[in-house]
Formats: structure tokens, C-alpha cells, sequence
């Protein structure tokens, strides 16, 4: 008798509830890869021959405003070019410097990011908070695009200065009840990787540019270290695969 008066929202929450079980909350990355990217690159440099790096400037832009680099950035950054084994060691403006007088290799990096969350279907526009949103969450698209622009000047001991641009951008789908912070941080995370990863392949193009000239002597042995850069993700591969749960019967 119960089951003949359940209210309309009531029905439409269980509904959902139903469709949730049975759909999941899926949500899944895409990273579209730089349009122009080169092959990585990889090298084999005498170890002597580096010098150190002096990371100069980090300005971020959010949307075209300006904003403090966060922490998370920053090491990511670091790492990056830490990762390259190009230079023998790594200083950052506000934290270490090199010593006076000391020959090194000064980067000033600029990146700028894109955000665009928007849902997938003009549908959603007009919505009524009712059953019937309940009961169609779980088909509604949802996504939220990030890009990035990175520009990199570099300039050695001497004055020579090099600059370099590269581009990337991915896109997180999910539905309304698989929204998920770490998504969108995962996402943020993956497409700064594969830009990072084709701006400093294309500095490792150019390492003899960077290294010291050094005459070893004779009968001295050289030592060697190969430098290149990771390997980013590849070119539109979801890197988090829709969750599907079997449905309850």
C-alpha cells in the first residue's frame, strides 16, 4: 500500500539513485598534445660542461590577470628542468642564488592560462531544480577546458639570449554527479606537463648552446650524462577511464 503514495520528487530521487548505480560517475581527461611538436630529443654532454641554472621570473596569468605562482607550479616547474639533467645545478629568484660572479644559465618563464568550464549541452540552460534534474544528471555532459601558453627566454653567461613558445590544452568531461576537484586538478596538472615537456625538448635541442667549453686534459677521462626530457602523456588518450559499477538489481 506504501508503494502506491510516493511522492513525484520522492520517485524521481530514487530514480536517480538507480541511474547513478547503473551509469557511475564517470569522468575522463583528454590532452590534446602541441600541434607543432618535435620528436624528443635526448643528448649525451661531457658532465663538466654544464653550468648552473638560475630560474629567474615565473609569471603566471589566470584568464589574462596576474597571479602569485602557486607552490604546486613551482615545483612542477622545477622538477621539469631539474628532470633534463642540462644544467648542473638549479637556483630559483627568492630561495637560492648563485655566487657572485658565478657563470650560469638565467630562464624567465611566462605562462598563461586558459579556464573555460561550460556545460556540454545548451540544455542544461533553463534547468528547473526538480525531480527531473535528479533523474537526468547522470546524461548531462558536462566539460571544463584548460589551455596553457608557455613563452621561455633563456640567456647565457655572455649575454646570448634564446626564446622559445610552445602550447597546450585538454578538456575534462564528467557527468553532474561525477564532478570532482582532483579532476580538474589532474587535468591542470597533465596539460602544464606536456607543455613543460615540449618547451624544454626544444631547449634540449639547442644544449651545446649551453654548455661550457672546456679543453679536458690529456689523459683525462670524460664523463658523460645524457640530458632529454619526459615523455608527456599521449595525444588525446582519456587518462582517467569512465567509472561503470554493475547496477543493483
Amino acid at each position: 500500500m506504501m508503494g502506491q503514495y510516493i511522492s513525484r520528487p520522492l520517485l524521481g530521487c530514487v530514480l536517480a539513485t538507480s541511474l547513478g548505480l547503473g551509469t557511475g560517475c564517470s569522468h575522463w581527461i583528454e590532452l590534446a598534445a602541441p600541434a607543432e611538436a618535435a620528436p624528443p630529443t635526448n643528448a649525451t654532454v661531457a658532465t663538466d660542461a654544464r653550468m648552473p641554472l638560475l630560474l629567474e621570473t615565473l609569471r603566471v596569468t589566470h584568464n589574462g590577470s596576474s597571479i602569485a605562482p602557486p607552490a604546486l607550479l613551482e615545483r612542477q616547474v622545477i622538477g621539469a628542468i631539474e628532470a633534463t639533467r642540462l644544467f648542473s645545478q638549479h637556483y630559483q629568484s627568492g630561495h637560492t642564488q648563485p655566487n657572485a660572479g658565478q657563470a650560469h644559465v638565467t630562464m624567465r618563464l611566462s605562462i598563461d592560462n586558459v579556464v573555460e568550464p561550460h556545460a556540454g549541452q545548451a540544455a542544461w540552460r533553463g534547468f528547473v531544480i526538480s525531480a527531473s534534474m535528479f533523474t537526468l544528471a547522470p546524461f548531462i555532459s558536462l566539460n571544463y577546458d584548460y589551455a596553457t601558453d608557455m613563452s621561455l627566454e633563456v640567456e647565457r653567461w655572455d649575454g646570448q639570449i634564446k626564446r622559445y613558445s610552445a602550447a597546450s590544452n585538454g578538456s575534462a568531461h564528467y557527468n553532474l554527479f561525477g564532478a570532482n576537484p582532483e579532476v580538474i586538478e589532474q587535468l591542470k596538472g597533465q596539460v602544464t606537463e606536456v607543455c613543460l615537456s615540449s618547451l624544454l625538448n626544444q631547449v634540449i635541442q639547442d644544449s651545446t648552446f649551453y654548455l661550457a667549453s672546456k679543453e679536458q686534459p690529456l689523459g683525462s677521462p670524460i664523463r658523460t650524462v645524457s640530458v632529454g626530457v619526459r615523455r608527456p602523456p599521449s595525444r588525446a588518450i582519456p587518462v582517467s577511464q569512465p567509472i561503470v559499477e554493475p547496477s543493483s538489481q
